[in-house]
């Protein structure tokens, strides 16, 4: 209390309720490998802060990929935790003259990569008005390509399917080989081979490196070599590489505790391993540090294996023994994948990279994030992020597989989210389950509302612990917690018609009684009624004989 020692006028600020505010739901962790950047979690408002500090399109790893999908479907904030490669995993890297040509990304993929050099010395007399040109061609074995499938890598399905859906051309670059020219960079003269000012890239390497899905290139020298030593030369890689798991997640993944405020999961590279025993293996790595933050805050959208069908996929899902498409042994799963904390998508998507104008086959989790991220920002965070409008991405050109609904009858009672080409409506996903078996839990809005209450309410009420344990605070806490509720409930997260059948806050000393409140204890008990998806629509039409007149 004050003390009053003259006459006059007195000013006090008496402490109000204590508003409870939403927490954000749509921030969005991707962990995986880039080819550069800072190792603790970076947060990034935009595709050219990745670009700035992690580095361009790779191929082999999905996070650039899922990072620019998140933005273009409307994402506004994620963090990139910069995950190692597995030890013993390098890139492939040849050296031909003043040039080093290294593929993009590490892992034995490389290997199966060859550079050459086009129009070097030159076809035609050079004349006095005009600067001869040279080209780098990225070639990929056309025997590869033609391989029967079940013998491929996934890598390699993936490089088959790019080469197919661009209609790329094969050119005989040797007398007995093959080759697809995957990239082409043309137009090139001995004045790009000159370094910028203070050691800046030369334009042969701000252009290739800032659009090759496939290689990097360096140029070792500051003046630019003789032509000779760019005679034509078929270049190719030779890493000493060994095959494994490609990141290593599990520092990565702790290195994410510290922060608080990102509530979605994506590790974009689980598809990328051949090893299906060890995909599933590492998507469970991810539900389980969703499930065992404190507080339980995660949610992980995970991607299917790229290269199973419906029914197998289902087999993956339920951990039982498989045979995957073309294979002759079954593989044997150890777990199922079944929590509330996670959700998977299938089939992957192809997306239109303009700064190629050439289509790429993605996993799709980064894409279907920025729906989470869109949908909660336009409606909130209890409104299923599927369907013709939520469900949309827009930067899908096309799917990997056609998902019927004789096939999504598989995928779905098992929580299998399919993403459908709808005619009218476009390329949509058409699930919003959770990968759990709990049928209070199976749907994706009801266990993320669940989440923002909780986080709400743990953060706001921070405030209460120390507190007097009475009935003053009793009433408080009541009432700021009904307010926020109240709130939910008129945004159209919780049902009923009224705030009593929507929610109800109990704290008193019914469910405090002595005992409890000898121990410290402050037991406030919510029940809430959460809106649910309206998943399966049915029209009940009745023929009704009209009476005559």
């Amino acid at each position: 209390m004050s003390n009053y020692l003259y006459p006059g006028i007195y000013i006090e600020e008496i402490r109000g309720p204590q508003q409870i505010s939403g927490v954000g739901t749509s921030t969005t962790a991707f962990v995986g490998w880039t080819e550069r950047g800072p190792d603790e979690p970076t947060l990034i408002d935009s595709w050219n802060a990745f670009l700035a500090k992690f580095g361009n399109f790779t191929w082999g790893y999905n996070v650039p990929f899922a990072v620019y999908n998140f933005f273009a479907e409307g994402g506004a904030y994620a963090y990139v935790v910069r995950a190692k490669a597995s030890d013993g995993l390098a890139a492939a890297t040849v050296v031909h003259a003043p040039l080093q040509f290294t593929a993009s990304s590490p892992g034995l993929w490389g290997n199966d990569l060859a550079i050459a050099i086009e129009n070097y010395p030159w076809e035609d007399t050079p004349s006095t008005t005009l600067t001869p040109t040279f080209g780098v061609r990225v070639l990929y074995s056309a025997a590869k390509v033609d391989q029967d499938d079940s013998k491929k890598t996934v890598l390699e399905r993936l490089i088959t399917r790019y080469i197919k859906n661009n209609n790329l051309d094969s050119a005989k670059i040797t007398r007995t080989v093959d080759y697809y020219v995957i990239e082409e960079f043309p137009g090139l003269t001995i004045k790009d081979l000159k370094k910028g000012a203070n050691g800046q890239p030369s334009s042969l390497e701000a252009k290739i490196n800032g659009q090759s899905l496939f290689i990097r290139v360096t140029v070792n020298a500051e003046t630019p070599p003789a032509p000779t030593a760019l005679a034509p030369a078929l270049l190719v890689t030779g890493a000493d590489s060994t095959s494994g798991t490609p990141v290593d997640y599990q520092d990565a993944l702790a290195r994410l505790d510290p922060i608080t405020d990102a509530s979605l999961l994506v590790m974009p590279d689980t598809g990328m391993l051949d090893d299906l025993k060890t995909q599933q293996a590492t998507i469970q790595q991810g539900i389980n540090y969703c499930e065992g933050r404190t507080p339980c805050d995660m949610f992980m959208i995970a991607d299917a294996p790229f290269w199973l069908d419906p029914p197998t996929l289902r087999s993956f899902k339920r951990g039982e023994p498989i045979t995957p498409p073309g294979a002759t042994a079954a593989i044997d799963l150890e777990n199922a994948l079944n929590s509330d904390r996670g959700a998977i998508y299938y089939p992957w998507i192809d997306f239109f990279n303009a700064s190629t104008a050439r289509s790429i086959t993605i996993p799709p989790a980064g894409a279907i994030a920025g729906t989470y991220a869109e949908t909660d920002s336009r409606v909130g965070v209890f409104k299923a992020p599927a369907g013709i409008r939520d469900g949309r991405l827009s930067s899908a050109v096309s799917l990997t597989a056609l998902v019927t609904e004789k096939a999504q009858g598989i995928l779905n009672p098992d929580g299998i989210n399919a993403i459908r080409s709808l005619p009218t409506y476009g390329i949509v996903t058409y699930g919003a389950r959770t990968l759990s078996t709990d049928p209070s839990l199976i749907y994706i809005s009801v266990r993320r509302l669940l989440t923002y209450i909780e986080m709400s309410l743990y953060r706001g009420l921070q405030w209460v612990v120390f507190e007097p344990n009475d009935q003053k605070l009793w009433g408080t806490v009541r009432r700021d917690v009904t307010v926020f509720l109240t709130q939910v409930w008129t945004a159209g997260g919780l049902f009923g018609a009224k705030d009593s059948d929507a929610f109800e806050v109990k704290v008193d000393a019914s469910n405090n009684p002595p005992a409890t409140r000898n121990q410290g204890l402050l037991y406030i008990d919510i029940k809430v009624a959460p809106v649910r998806p309206a998943e399966f629509v049915v029209l009940r039409i009745q023929q009704q004989t009209l009476p005559s007149a």
